[in-house]
């Protein structure tokens, strides 16, 4: 695929932190051995879904030649969305999963001056070293988000006990990763071989108020400093007691000693302009320094996408930790939260994917690496909304009337993303 290479050198808002001087655009390449295996019948897919390593980017080295490797992670896997389901006369929530063997993983991403391109991968593996899959949770489990997982006959493909949505990643000092998920929320410390050596989870290493997270935006952002502290964001505001995903100001930030498991909570302030608060939500986050970070927010505002890069700094902020439910509080809140300001607004240096969900900082301090989740380069074929299917009778219904058609995929629009932006000054 062909690689975009653009220099860039302007003057942005005065909110903005500092001028960008260089932007580098890189479609990124994944071999065929990298490919997700798919048995449907579509042509566009018979060699595959092209595997989306973009809902986390952390940086791993700079090689003798001058050539940047980073470590780049699926989520789940490849999903689309479910027409109406109804069981025993009650919807349920849910996705389709054409690939459903699938095994989240880290990638090793390699870029030099001409190519982005996927190198080595490292699967995901229980604490017996059997990988796992991106599939929902049981119904009833910590984590659960209550979805059915279908194939594109509408049959259904059970649960993992042990699956995961990954979407954050770090490294610590012994070489171990550090993963966030979003069914939990969870995080989990995995060897470097991809097997899992710790689970953190509400009520167990994570405070328990976010359980409340609104489904599927559990955790979606991770990053270590380099005192070793974890910082983990929930993507969006919570949901407390199903009443308060409108009503809060901020989403919650963690901050977590690995070693003592002590935890500190921050409140990250999300912007104003959002037609209901739930519609904000985090891409990533990276540690500059201790309480300083680089934080992707993005959604629609005054009915416009944004995907905005902030430096937030919590250290004058409080630790909200042992509070309770401050997310009710709407604008009545008596504490301090983090004080942000703006480093790059992606969209007005041609930024039109929609979700900017992988964020890194290189050893220069100045340039900021990017990487987008295009949902593994497919969907489903056509607008579901006229579709429901009971399960009780095993039919699938077109406009309310009985059909033997099958629902199919197709490819979106969207490419697999790296941006490399560098600012005149370090941050």
């Amino acid at each position: 695929m062909k690689t975009k290479l653009a220099l860039l050198s302007l003057f942005v808002s005065t909110l903005t932190f500092s001028e960008v001087v260089n932007l580098k655009k890189f479609d990124i390449e994944v071999p065929s051995q990298f490919m997700v295996p798919y048995s449907g019948d579509e042509s566009e897919f018979k060699d595959g879904f092209k595997t989306g390593f973009g809902s986390a980017l952390a940086f791993k080295n700079i090689n003798s030649d001058g050539t940047i490797e980073f470590y780049a992670l699926t989520d789940r896997g490849p999903n689309a969305d479910i027409p109406k389901y109804l069981k025993d006369g009650k919807s349920v929530p849910g996705k389709f999963f054409p690939a459903p063997n699938f095994t989240p993983s880290i990638g090793i991403l390699k870029v030099d001056d001409k190519k982005a391109e996927i190198i080595d991968k490292i699967e995901l593996k229980d604490s017996t070293g059997k990988n796992i899959t991106g599939l929902p949770l049981p119904l009833n489990r910590i984590g659960s988000t209550g979805e059915v997982a279908l194939d594109l006959n509408m049959n259904s493909l059970g649960y993992d006990i042990n699956g995961l949505d990954p979407e954050g990643i770090a490294i610590d000092k012994d070489g171990n990763f550090w993963i966030s998920d979003e069914y939990g929320p969870f995080i989990i410390k995995v060897d470097k071989n991809g097997k899992i050596l710790e689970k953190l989870e509400p009520g167990n290493g994570l405070p328990e108020i976010v359980k409340h997270r609104i489904p599927n935006r559990g955790i979606e952002g991770l990053t270590i400093d380099k005192n070793g502290n974890i910082y983990a964001a929930v993507q969006s505001t919570l949901n407390v007691d199903g009443k308060t995903k409108d009503t809060a100001i901020f989403t919650r930030v963690l901050k977590i000693n690995p070693d003592t498991k002590e935890v500190k909570t921050f409140a990250y302030p999300i912007d104003k302009n959002y037609k209901s608060n739930s519609a904000a939500k985090i891409g990533d986050i990276y540690a500059v320094d201790e309480n300083k970070l680089l934080i992707i927010e993005q959604g629609k505002q005054k009915g416009k996408m944004e995907n905005l890069i902030y430096l937030v700094d919590f250290s004058k902020a409080d630790d909200i930790t042992t509070l309770g439910n401050l997310e009710s509080k709407g604008n009545d809140l008596k504490i301090k939260l983090g004080e942000k300001k703006l480093v790059v607004d992606l969209r007005k240096h041609g930024w039109d994917t929609e979700k900017a969900e992988g964020l890194t900082l290189l050893p220069d301090n100045k340039t900021i690496a990017i990487i987008n989740d295009n949902d593994f380069g497919m969907a489903i074929s056509e607008d579901v909304s006229p579709y429901h299917y009971n399960e009780n009778e095993k039919q699938l219904y077109l406009n309310n009337k009985a059909t033997n058609q099958k629902l199919t995929l197709k490819k979106n629009t969207e490419t697999s993303q790296l941006w490399l932006v560098t600012l005149k000054e370090e941050i």
